[in-house]
């Protein structure tokens, strides 16, 4: 294909034309295997993806996370590493299932097997992540997200679903894995147990009722004073907890007798706006244990009539604590961990009429058929109408739901599979300290967690996902737990290709003990434990378990904060226990994409901006850019469009830098076969802006390796703007406007180009758009033959001939003297375009080649005479301090008649470049310029100044003429209509 810098940036125009060019020739998979295949033996960066799962759209909250992905991955294909980029998608479990009810609008899992049925169920869920993956990808290539899709690991294939398999029996033949009935979280919607890390993925703050009432003794005449904030719990009420340790009082209130700890006693008369009260008796809580009361529901709900010891009697309890309450806990065995570990110490009842799905069975009495929440509501109004409630409020506070249906959770009584966790917690953070996180703050957040662990329920009752590989006798209870699809495919008596239900379930296996059928346990896998292995299915997948050895552990994962409990976390879980070792090196974080107000993007605010709509409206790499440049990755970011195009434009700028130079290059014929040559010509000005862009480049670098990815960017693109655009571009713009083919003009080209060689890379970590077009299209037009890809280049330091500390500090200090006259000149309200008379410089140190900083302060501060002076003048209107620097500056003289028609004459200058863009001509386009004015001066000063108009502008002739058509200006208090002509080129 041809290429030709277009003549203004655009970024959607140069995006199409590089994805053309990549998919056309099939870079990105070239690139992959090159920076893999041909650097054997250098240093590995290995990747490992977090798997997006495959059940919606790319959002910008996503992108975000992949952005800074690809940027980690393009930095060490530039630096030389040998890099693993694998894909990955998480294919299964609820997440995915969630997205096909939503197709058949299914409401409950109940409805999956009488309205679709399971395998029409599973085929749909195939179907779907077919769907999404192939629209993942297609957003990930517009992002230039650069990943191998085609050897990206499923979750769902065999291959990688063995080493699940692998996980369980390793757990099994370690005695971490076990079968008990217990209390979990569940979703009454989905219809399934959940793990405990799952619960801190689904919190939300909600409004609940904080409802204090009296329980009646039934060992002397008093009530217990009880707190609880689900009150629909209480239906399932079988004891009341009390702190062993603690000390509680009798009150009399109103005339009533009220059973309360002594440390809550204040809260609770506020609440019951009482003043006062007797106290009568106290009690250590370890006398009230076995004391006895009548069930507040025992009217209401049948079971509740008949409650007898251990039932409806207080128990201790170590957890009951006195930071708010009442000191007195009701206790509801089938709804609560600690309640049910309770129950067992005491022996009591794990009852409850609420069945799975959320609602109230016929034996909950008056309650029957409510949904649990409601239910809440029915309760108070009973305990109200029987006089029990002392007080009622709402409260908020954070309370579980389902982190992918959104639904409230329960505990509830069931038999799941769980693997022990807090076995081998010990060994799980004695890997962590050698994990490196950033932010740094996320290890102790991290250690926390795991340190924290309970035992993890890996059995889902669903149906889409990893099956559990166990079957035990239904006649001798033999468990046999298999590793992989060729245990069991021997064990079958078939060959096993599609593990999955409900394929699986149709295998028929013999007892090895006893000869009789075994069953499977009917579960699926939580699907955190597939995501939770890619450390090693992601390789077994691809039959390459040889690379192991030299990928693992992984060198970088991302993720947001909250995969400390997630992702991140199950990783580490099942790396223990399959490897023995951490799986990962560095752990990086990402925070949030909040809408322009501030508040996080969800689907039902309606506030969510997909990245489609982002790519389509700023293109990849203005989004890319603002991504990284607003702030550091962890923190949360507001999805600003003009932020966007704000920060964008600092791509245009550059963009200009290239346009300036190719356009002179061009013009002048100049190419790369004698830089060496033309580089042996360098001023200090070129010296200074190589020196500082070695400086920035190792700034980069560390910036980027430590995952400070705000300040890499902030570095590298204020250094393109500011320092190559505002300052480099401006001192040597007069050497290229010279018309003679000059050494400085080539040694100015030489050094543009070195910028952008040694520059040009390292942009495309992070807007490789922008990059690679320049790289393809400026390297051909300087005589240089590109690589396929600008990511195949690898940065190399700058020849240490191109650097010059001395002039880099000399130069440093010019700009510091620019900038603060720059500053004078605000202050004064004197135009930049208006020429100072006069300034002297008692310069801070000794320097050679005087005449170059005198040319560069007087062209870039716009200052007609500039002396370097020894001492300070006698005779000055205003003294300055470089701002930042070491110099003193004397304003000798400011403006007198000469000056003022100079600065004029800029300020036509101006004018003409202005129409010059308008009518989008090239840098190397000449032109004619008619003007008319009835000023006098303005007049003058075109006269005076014309020569230097001409150069400043390329017009070649400048003419005063009646123009019926032009562009009227004011310049000062004067008008000037000005018409220009491009001139064709013979």
């Amino acid at each position: 294909m041809s290429w030709n810098l277009i003549s203004n940036y655009d970024p959607l125009k140069i995006e199409e034309i590089v994805i053309r060019y990549w998919t056309e020739n099939g870079i990105r998979k070239k690139v992959l295997k090159e920076v893999w295949d041909s650097r054997e033996g250098s240093e590995i960066f290995s990747f490992l993806e977090g798997p997006p799962t495959t059940n919606g759209y790319m959002h910008a909250g996503h992108a975000r996370g992949r952005i800074y992905k690809d940027v980690m991955i393009r930095y060490h294909m530039i630096k030389g590493f040998r890099v693993w980029a694998q894909g990955g998608w998480d294919t299964q479990g609820l997440p995915v299932e969630l997205e096909v009810e939503k197709k058949f609008k299914v409401k409950s899992k109940k409805e999956i097997e009488e309205k679709i049925g399971v395998e029409k169920f599973i085929e749909e869920c195939k179907k779907s992540v077919d769907h999404y993956i192939s629209e993942w990808i297609s957003d990930n290539e517009r992002l230039a997200v650069w990943l191998d899709y085609e050897d990206a690991y499923q979750t769902r294939n065999p291959k990688y679903l063995e080493t699940v398999w692998s996980f369980v029996k390793n757990a099994y033949e370690e005695g971490l894995l076990y079968k008990s009935y217990s209390v979990v979280p569940r979703c009454p919607r989905c219809g399934t147990a959940l793990s405990n890390h799952e619960l801190s993925l689904g919190s939300e703050i909600v409004k609940d009722p904080s409802l204090y009432f009296k329980v009646k003794s039934l060992d002397g005449d008093f009530y217990f004073a009880v707190w609880t904030t689900t009150p629909w719990t209480i239906i399932a009420n079988r004891a009341l907890a009390v702190n062993p340790q603690s000390d509680y009082v009798l009150v009399e209130i109103k005339g009533e007798k009220l059973l309360i700890a002594e440390p809550l006693l204040n809260s609770l008369l506020s609440k019951l706006q009482v003043k006062d009260a007797k106290i009568t008796a106290k009690y250590k809580g370890s006398e009230l244990v076995g004391k006895r009361y009548v069930h507040p529901l025992s009217e209401e709900v049948p079971k509740n009539s008949n409650c007898s010891p251990p039932e409806c009697t207080v128990v201790s309890a170590d957890y009951v604590t006195m930071t708010e309450g009442t000191g007195i806990v009701h206790t509801a065995p089938a709804h609560g961990p600690e309640d049910f570990e309770t129950a067992k110490k005491y022996g009591l009842e794990v009852w409850t009429p609420l069945k799975d799905n959320g609602y109230f069975g016929e034996d909950a009495g008056i309650f029957s058929g409510m949904w649990f929440k409601d239910a809440s509501k029915a309760v108070v109004e009973a305990l109200k109408e029987k006089g029990l409630v002392l007080h009622y409020e709402e409260i908020e506070h954070e309370y579980p739901h389902c982190w992918r249906c959104g639904t409230p959770l329960i505990y509830y009584p069931t038999s799941q599979w769980f693997i022990k966790t807090t076995a081998i917690v010990n060994r799980m953070r004695e890997y962590l300290k050698n994990v490196k996180f950033r932010p740094s703050w996320g290890y102790n957040r991290m250690d926390a967690w795991v340190e924290a662990s309970r035992d993890w329920c890996i059995s889902r009752e669903r149906y889409w996902g990893t099956p559990l590989p166990i079957w035990i006798c239904p006649k001798c209870g033999h468990i046999e737990v298999f590793g992989s699809i060729e245990e069991l495919s021997k064990a079958a008596g078939v060959d096993v290709k599609d593990p999955h239900k409900p394929y699986i379930d149709q295998l028929h296996i013999k007892c090895p003990k006893c000869g009789e059928e075994m069953k499977r346990e009917p579960f699926v896998m939580d699907v955190w434990a597939d995501s939770g292995v890619a450390h090693t299915a992601a390789l077994k997948q691809l039959n390459k378990q040889h690379l192991h050895k030299y990928i693992f552990p992984y060198s970088f994962a991302l993720e947001p904060p909250e995969q400390v409990r997630g992702w991140f976390y199950t990783l580490l879980i099942t790396s223990t226990v399959l490897n023995d070792s951490s799986p990962f090196k560095m752990l990086g974080m990402h925070g949030l994409i909040l809408d322009a107000e501030g508040q996080k993007m969800s689907k039902s605010k309606g506030n969510v901006v997909f990245a489609r709509e982002a790519l389509k409206k700023h293109g990849a790499d203005q989004l890319r850019l603002f991504m990284c440049y607003r702030n550091s990755p962890w923190q949360d970011i507001r999805y600003v469009d003009k932020e966007i195009s704000e920060i964008g434009s600092k791509l245009r700028v550059f963009y200009n830098v290239v346009k300036f130079f190719i356009s002179y290059a061009e013009l002048d014929k100049w190419n790369a076969s004698a830089i060496e040559e033309d580089m042996k010509n360098i001023t200090n000005v070129d010296k200074w802006i190589l020196t500082k862009e070695e400086s920035v480049m190792k700034s980069v670098y560390e910036s980027i390796e430590n995952f400070d990815l705000h300040s890499a960017s902030k570095a590298l693109f204020d250094f393109l703007v500011e320092d190559v655009s505002r300052r480099y571009i401006v001192a040597v713009r007069p050497r290229v406007w010279t018309e003679e083919n000059t050494k400085d003009k080539r040694a100015a080209y030489a050094t543009i180009f070195t910028l952008l060689k040694h520059s040009i890379p390292l942009i495309g970590i992070f807007t490789p758009f922008i990059a690679e077009y320049i790289y393809q299209t400026v390297w051909r037009k300087v005589g240089i033959e590109p690589k396929e890809s600008v990511m195949l280049e690898v940065a190399k330091p700058l020849p240490k001939d191109y650097l010059d500390n001395t002039a880099f500090e000399n130069v440093e200090e010019a700009m510091k003297v620019i900038d603060t006259i720059v500053s004078y000149r605000g202050e004064r309200g004197i135009k930049r375009r208006m020429p100072l008379k006069k300034i002297v410089i008692l310069w801070s140190n000794e320097i050679k080649e005087k005449e170059e900083y005198i040319s560069l302060i007087s062209t870039m501060a716009n200052i007609t005479s500039v002396e370097f002076v020894a001492r300070p003048p006698e005779k000055f209107v205003k003294e300055l301090q470089a701002i930042g620097g070491k110099s003193k500056i004397y304003i000798i003289e400011e403006i007198d008649k000469e000056t003022y028609e100079l600065g004029l004459a800029k300020e036509v200058i101006r004018r003409i470049q202005i129409m010059r863009k308008e009518n989008n001509l090239e840098y190397s386009d000449k032109v004619n310029v008619k003007y008319y004015t009835d000023s006098e001066e303005l007049e003058s000063a075109i006269i005076k100044h014309i020569d230097y108009i001409k150069n400043e502008t390329r017009a070649v002739e400048i003419s005063k003429e009646s123009i019926s058509e032009g562009k009227r200006f004011e310049i000062e208090e004067y008008v000037i209509v000005l018409k220009i002509e491009k001139i064709n080129s013979q």
